[in-house]
Order: C-alpha cells, then structure tokens, then sequence
C-alpha cells in the first residue's frame, strides 16, 4: 500500500494526490463513525468535556466501542439520566440533566445480557444557573402600558400586584384597582377576568380553598358596611364575584390549605378575624396590634403555621394554626423591625423591611418576599434568619440576568413552582411579570 501510494505522489500533481488522501482518510474515519456496537469488545470512556455546567449544557463523551445507535445508549450523571442526542463510536453526545448534583458519569451501551456498563474516575459538577427573565409585559418608549389581552407576547399590564395558582398551574394576577388577570398554564395567553368596580374597588389579595372551587378575594375599602371579601367559583370561569363579608377594611386573607378555614383582617382596628362557614358570619379573635395596621397573612403548605405581614409596619409576625379549635393563636414578633423601614440582612429583628408584600414557601419552609421599596426579593428560613435572595437593594429598575444583579421596581406578588423551579414575580411599576428560574 505504501509503495502504491509513493507510486501516486510521484505520478500525480501534490493537489490531487492530497485530495486523494483526505478521501481515504475521511472514508475510514466515517467507518470508525458507523462502526456497530460489538458486545464481544469492551467499553471504555478516556474523557469527557466540560467537567462542570448547568442545565442544558452539551457534554461529549469519548472513549471507544459506542455504537451509531441512541436508543442503546444511556448516561447517567450522579444516577441521574442525561438526554443522548447522539452518538458515533467514539463518542456520545449528552445534555446535562436539572439538579444533577456532582458525581460520575455512568455509560451504558447495549441491552439485556450483551449490556456493557463503564463509570468514569473523574466526576462533573453541576452549577445552578439562577436567573431573572420576564414572562410577561412591556411598555413604550415613554414608559406607557395598557391592559391588554391575548398572546402572552402581546400582552400588556398597568399594575400587576398579586398571584396565586390553580391545581393546574394557571396563574391568576390581581391588578390593583383594575382587576383579576388569567394566564394559562402553558403560558401562552393572557386574559382579563373582571375589571374592578361595582363595590369590588380594590382588590388585594387571592387565596383557593383546598379543592379550588372557591376564589377568595379580599378587598380594600373604606366604608364599613362595604365589602369585605368577594368569591368566584369555576361555573362562571371565575369571571362573576359573590359578595361574601362586609363591614371590614381588608388588606388581606388566606384559606388554611388543608382545614379550608378562612381568615382576613381589618385594618381599621388591626384586628384578626375567622369566617364561620356553618353559621356564615365572621368571629373576632385578637387584635395583632395597633390600629391602622395593615397586614396579610399567609399560610405554609402544611396549614400549620401562618406568617402575618406587617406591610406598612415593614415587620413579620408568626402565628400557629391551633387545630383543636381551627383558630390562629395570639402571634409572636418573628423578623423585621416594627415601624423601621430600611434595609438589612440579619436574623429575626435585627434584619429590616420597607414595606414588605406576598410570599411563597418552597419545600423546606423558606419563605420568599417581595420587599416593595427595596426592590428586591427576601428569602426568610424558619429559624428566622433573612438573606437578599434577587435583586439590588434600594436600586430600582429594569434589568434580567444573574440573581443579585437584576433589578425590580417595587415588586408586590410572588407564587413559585417547585416542579418547574420557577418563581412568578408581579413587578408594579415595571409593568411586567417577571421569572425566577432555580431549577
């Protein structure tokens, strides 16, 4: 064969004989490519790159004995499967997995009793690539929005203020003074469920019963024998409101997930009350504090406990749900500082608010809160200790990106999605609903 070859050069001009080499060389690496699994031959892995990366990233395996077929190909990374998206016999092309952690790479090439299984001796490291994003709304040049429906990238918002889901992740958006807001589940819609009037002015807060047949929206007026809190009930598509309660000025109310029990406030007399849903009229159980106090409360997952949010006192209380009498015990200062609006990480009442808002629960009890005039995210644990999660604190703006380097403006409603590992942040003054995505 070399004599052949030498022959060649000489006889040849160097072009074409180059040109003829390339050919040969590329013929036997494409049979190298197209070379079959052999289960009579091992499997090896020499390396993979990178050794590090998020959700997404592309990783090539090499090694030897692969195959040209996907559907014999498995790779697990720390035992979490990776999606193959392809392969030649030399290597494997992979993405990696959500929340793979750190830990080997695992190839299995074949099936049944022909399977061969290698695991590498280096290991890879997941990194968590937490971002800021906007799902939903824009504005003009001039900062000017509209209510608008229809496509999600159409859409448009003027006050976006506080979110809850339905059982099926259909997010429904309070829009101050203006009304309630739907966008579906695949989030490709939006659409205006009732527009804000007729006694039902200002809308403040959003909570389902636990069979989501029932919408409790709390509302914020000043006459005493007004409303208090309106229900919409799927028969109508949650389109048409029922009085419910009068006779309170509301800031807010959640229903216990599991009890259903469902209680609200006045803000007039800072007080707490229970709705009886026997006897259909509402019990007085405590003042929380002083008058003209305006708060929230907000259930944990599990309806044992409850945080009160202290909005206009920029502090947080904490009560328990006492299950013997399907009441909330007398609350205990949790964190933040009473009436001091500022700025400051710390643990229980050394850290500080300004006029904090809504907030969600992940699964280990981690409370995150729209701190509105600091513009930015809060992240409570239950031992009470408060760390900036998103945001620039005091910075107000409009920037998506890297968790601490993103900006908010006044930022007032929250939900997060732990399946999908996402955060919904109803960003005011930005106009916009804004994304967390932490996997």
């Amino acid at each position: 064969m070399n004599r052949i070859l030498k022959g060649l050069r000489r006889s040849l001009p160097i072009a074409v004989f180059g040109t003829m080499l390339l050919a040969a060389c590329s013929k036997k690496k494409s049979a190298e490519s197209d070379a079959k699994f052999d289960p009579s031959q091992a499997v090896t892995v020499e390396r993979f790159t990178p050794d590090s990366g998020g959700v997404g990233t592309q990783m090539i395996i090499y090694g030897s004995n692969f195959g040209n077929e996907t559907g014999i190909v498995k790779v697990f990374i720390n035992d979490i499967p990776a999606p193959v998206i392809g392969v030649k016999n030399t290597a494997i092309y992979v993405l990696i997995p959500s929340q793979a952690g750190e830990g080997k790479v695992r190839v299995q090439i074949g099936t049944g009793s022909n399977a061969k299984e290698v695991l590498t001796t280096s290991s890879f490291k997941y990194i968590f690539n937490s971002v800021v994003g906007t799902l939903a709304g824009f504005t003009d040049k001039a900062g000017n929005t509209a209510i608008v429906d229809g496509d999600i990238s159409k859409a448009q918002f003027e006050e976006p203020y506080w979110l809850t889901f339905d059982q099926h992740k259909n997010l429904y958006l309070l829009e101050e003074y203006r009304g309630l807001r739907f966008i579906d589940s695949a989030r490709t819609y939006v659409k205006t469920l009732f527009r804000a009037g007729n006694g039902l002015d200002r809308p403040r807060t959003l909570a389902f019963n636990p069979t989501y047949d029932t919408l409790y929206v709390t509302n914020d007026q000043w006459d005493e024998r007004g409303l208090s809190t309106a229900i919409l009930t799927p028969e109508s598509g949650f389109t048409k409101w029922n009085s419910l309660i009068f006779s309170q000025t509301t800031n807010g109310g959640d229903a216990n997930p599991i009890t259903g029990d469902f209680f609200f406030n006045s803000y007039a007399k800072g007080e707490m009350f229970r709705w009886d849903r026997q006897t259909k009229s509402s019990r007085l159980m405590y003042r929380v504090d002083d008058v003209n106090w305006e708060f929230n409360i907000q259930f944990a997952p599990s309806g044992d406990f409850a945080y009160i949010v202290v909005v206009n006192q920029s502090y947080v209380l904490r009560t328990r749900y006492n299950k013997a009498t399907g009441t909330l015990d007398a609350p205990v200062h949790f964190v933040g500082g009473r009436g001091q609006h500022d700025y400051r990480d710390g643990v229980g009442a050394d850290a500080r608010f300004d006029h904090p808002q809504q907030g969600t629960f992940d699964k280990n009890n981690n409370f995150y809160l729209t701190d509105v005039m600091n513009h930015c995210i809060r992240k409570i644990t239950p031992e009470g200790v408060v760390s900036t999660f998103a945001g620039r604190p005091r910075e107000y703006g409009y920037t998506d990106g890297p968790l601490r380097k993103a900006q908010f403006d006044r930022p007032q409603g929250i939900v997060y999605d732990e399946a999908a590992g996402t955060f919904y942040v109803a960003d005011q003054k930005n106009r916009r609903i804004r994304t967390i995505s932490v996997e």
